[in-house]
Order: C-alpha cells, then structure tokens, then sequence
C-alpha cells in the first residue's frame, strides 16, 4: 500500500484518530438521538397533561360556551380546532398516549385520535394532537406545545456541543501522539544501536534501562553484539595465526628456489610465491579492515590528499593532485584507515589505468573525492561486481599487473566504518573514476 505513510508514528496515530473520531462521532449520534426522543416523549407527556386538563375544563361548558373559551388560549401555544382540523396531520400516531388520555378523561370525552411529534420541526409544530368528542357530540382537535420550544437554542448548544468535541478529539489526539512517540521511542533506539554497531563493531552496548520489555530487548541485542564481537574476533586469530604459519613455508620454498639453477621455472616460481605472499597478506588486510580500534580524529582531507598524492609523485608514480579552493574541509576519521583506502584507490589507478587524477569538492554536508584513472574503464554490469572480494576481471589477470581483487573490498569496508561510500562510474572522456564521499565535520571558510 504505497499511499500508507512510511513512518510507523504517523501510521499508528492515524490509526487512533480515525477510531476515536469514529467513536466520538457514533457516540454523539446515538446520544442526540436519545436525547431527541427523551426530550420529545418529556413534552408529549407535558402536553398531554396540559391538554386534558383544557379538555376536562371544557367538558364542563356548553357547546356554544366552549367556542369562546378556547378563544382565550394564548395562539403561539395552543391549536384549537373544532369539527375538522385544517391541513395534513404530521407526526406519529400514538395508541398509549391515547389510552393514557382516555383513561384520565374518564365517560366525559372520548378520545379518537392521538399524534405525538418528538422533534421540532416546521412541519410538526406541536408535541401533541389529539382529537376528542364530548359527550353532546361535538368534536374537538386541541394541540400543544411548550412556550419554552424553540429552535434557536437548541442550535446553538449543537454549536457548543461541536466546540467541545473539536476540542476533546485535539487533547486526545496530543495524549496518543505523545503516548506513541513514547512507545516507538525503544524502537528508535534499536534501530540506532543497529546502525551504530554496523558502522562501528566495537560500539558500547545499548544502556538496559526502561520496562521490562525494553530492559529484554536491549539485552538481547547487546549479548547479540557481543557473540558477534567473539567470532570476529575468533575469525581475526584464525586469520592471524594461518598467515603466520604460511609464512614460515613459503620463506623455505623462497630460499629453497634460490638455489635452483634453471631461470625458467625459478622466474614462474618465485611469482606463484609473491602471489601467495600477497593473497595472504592481504586476506588479512581484509578481515581487520572492519577492525575499529583506532580511534576516531579530525583529519584536513584537502592536505591528506595534497600528501598522499606527493609521495606517490616522488616515487615515480604519474599522480597528480587537482588544486581546489575548497580547502579546510574536515572530516571526522581514522587516519591510517583513511590513508590506507586512499592508497589502495590510488594503486589500482595507477596499475590498471596509467595515472591517477584526484581532486577533492563539496556537495552539500558531504565531501567528495573522485580519483579517475586513464585505462579502459569496467562494463557497466561489472561496477558493483568488482567491490566484492577476490572479483577481478579478465583485465587484470596477468602476470604484469598482478592483484588478488581485495584492494576494492578493503576500502569499502574501512570507509564503512567511518561512515563513508564508495562508488564506480565510468568517466564519459574515458577511464574509471572512482568517487568516495565522507560527511564533512567542518565546513570551509
């Protein structure tokens, strides 16, 4: 459901308010209606007071006598009509209030119909209508409704009415945002100490501090990221120790094929063992690479990269560093981490490419390094093939060029521990360019 808000809050606050709105409205409803007809059957039953009480009064009069009495009733309370009623009976026929009526009337009057309207309405003016016959014959329909009956008030307490549950639904809303917020907020921090520990594997535990329930999860998690640490490290002994003791043998097969007297097979060999040598060396490279040890410090990227690319240049390397006036960009960082993924980036520029440009800019609150190298670039399919480990293309398997498809994968893995990217994209003038972006602790002036 893409038109679903992504943020759990909003989701489950939507979902609050939309019930209790609901609610509050299906509540109000089934309450006016109630009302309505309590008040409504409050005023049949005080007009049918009222009305047999006229009616037994003018029981007691003549016929003749009864047309000027009902004369004295005030008009804007009473529908006095004798014989027939002029217009269309509106309402709702009523047997027990007739019956009622009936039986307080006694012989006197008899009672032929009854109406009782239990709202205000134009159409129904009158909370009752009734139609009695005296003794004599004479037929009567005599209505009531209460001076008090009027509409205005009524709509102006709706009004109020309407005030009061706008403002009821906003402090409810607020108490279930504030109650949601408080809730998801163990939530949030998980998901921080997830992201943390990914960037950072030696990353203090989560404080287990809350109910019980996130007392629980929190010490789930830390025990989890404790197990994790273990085998790392466990991994990082196992890697040491087999580099160690490869070293000892492939010392021996070096010494041993130095005294070889064929050049053939002794050139072959001692390359299959720098091979070796160097698949080792940087297996191990690799698993500390996610080390985090060392801690982190301000480092000028504009004069790390001026000397990276200086000491390359002394060495007879073809790097050359683009002069920016972004300088004074700060990142925070390791800096021997740091400097290693830049070498490696650099090296491989310069052994697969010829010759490695750098140049450092701003985007934003992160600093980006783009290193472009003068070689044939990489298929488009094959940019996030090669950051893996040991993936090396058809290119640079040769005996020139060597490399074990780990220098990538290493300064992916030290950048991501100083929440730093890396990407590939090939220039459009020709080449690779490989751009890295680190968040900028201090701004240029």
């Amino acid at each position: 459901m893409r038109w679903l808000p992504q943020s759990l809050s909003i989701r489950l606050f939507l979902i609050v308010l939309i019930g209790l709105v609901f609610a509050i409205t299906l509540t109000s409803h089934l309450h006016h209606r109630d009302r309505t007809k309590m008040f409504g059957e409050y005023r049949a039953h005080s007009a049918i007071d009222h009305i047999a009480d006229t009616v037994l009064l003018l029981a007691t009069l003549s016929p003749s006598t009864r047309v000027s009495a009902t004369a004295a009733l005030p008009d804007d309370e009473w529908l006095v009509q004798f014989d027939t009623l002029a217009g269309p009976i509106s309402g709702e026929a009523a047997l027990v209030f007739s019956k009622s009526l009936n039986e307080r009337l006694g012989n006197t009057v008899q009672v032929d119909e009854a109406w009782l309207c239990f709202e205000d309405r134009a159409s129904c003016p009158y909370s009752a209508v009734v139609r009695v016959r005296f003794k004599e014959g004479q037929a009567l329909w005599i209505g009531y409704r209460s001076p008090n009956q009027e509409r205005q008030p009524q709509k102006r307490e709706g009004v109020g009415l309407q005030g009061r549950i706008a403002i009821f639904i906003g402090i409810m809303s607020v108490v279930a945002w504030l109650v949601i917020r408080l809730a998801l907020r163990p939530l949030r921090n998980l998901a921080q100490a997830v992201e943390d520990f990914g960037r950072d594997i030696a990353h203090p535990p989560m404080e287990e501090s809350g109910p019980i329930e996130v007392r629980r999860a929190a010490r789930a998690f830390n025990a989890m990221q404790k197990q994790i640490r273990g085998y790392m490290a466990e991994r990082m002994q196992i890697l040491t120790s087999v580099t160690h003791d490869l070293k000892t043998p492939l010392t021996r097969m070096r010494l041993r094929l130095e005294k070889c007297s064929d050049e053939t097979p002794k050139d072959r060999l001692r390359a299959d063992i720098d091979a070796m040598q160097s698949l080792v060396e940087e297996g191990l490279e690799l698993a500390r690479s996610l080390d985090t040890t060392e801690s982190m410090q301000a480092v000028d990227l504009d004069a790390l990269l001026q000397s990276l690319c200086d000491d390359a240049a002394e060495a007879g390397l073809d790097v050359t560093y683009q002069e920016t006036t972004e300088s004074g960009i700060i990142v925070m960082g390791r800096p021997n981490r740091m400097v290693r993924v830049f070498e490696n980036i650099i090296d491989n520029a310069v052994k697969y490419g010829h010759y490695a440009r750098v140049s450092l800019e701003q985007q934003g609150k992160m600093a980006l390094v783009k290193i472009r190298d003068g070689g044939p670039g990489i298929p488009d399919e094959s940019l996030k093939e090669v950051l893996s480990p040991f993936v090396r293309l058809d290119a640079s398997r040769s005996r020139d060029t060597g490399g074990t498809g780990l220098g990538l994968a290493i300064a992916v893995n030290l950048l991501k521990v100083q929440q730093g990217s890396l990407e590939l994209r090939n220039h459009p003038q020709g080449g690779l360019e490989v751009g890295v972006q680190l968040p900028i602790t201090a701004m240029p002036k």
